[in-house]
């Protein structure tokens, strides 16, 4: 029987990439919702959220430089993404703790 784990994570971005989730080894993972939400009033932000597939030893950008207006927030994937084990999502935006980033995932082992 394989077991279904529901996760999540947030994270204040910074102005270079960072990893924020990587699926777990004899893991598959199910990216349910990846959201850049702006928390600052002065003006769009950008941000870049990208995911790295181990098996491949490739990097590729969901959004790159993604305007996101003052206090909203966009999704950066639709629908659903699957992870194999070691793969990861990065993410960064322009300016220091100015975007947030929320993931949703269902890890299933």
């Amino acid at each position: 029987k394989m077991a279904n784990t529901f996760k999540n994570k947030g994270a204040a971005l910074t102005n270079s990439l960072v990893t924020y989730y990587t699926t777990p080894g004899s893991t598959t993972s199910i990216v349910l919702l990846a959201q850049l939400t702006n928390v600052d009033n002065t003006g769009a932000q950008a941000g870049t959220v990208c995911w790295y597939d181990s098996s491949a030893s490739a990097k590729y950008d969901l959004v790159k430089a993604v305007s996101v207006p003052s206090n909203a927030a966009i999704g950066v994937i639709a629908g659903k993404l699957v992870l194999e084990p070691g793969d990861y999502i990065q993410a960064s935006s322009t300016a220091s703790s100015l975007l947030e980033l929320s993931l949703s995932v269902l890890e299933i082992t």
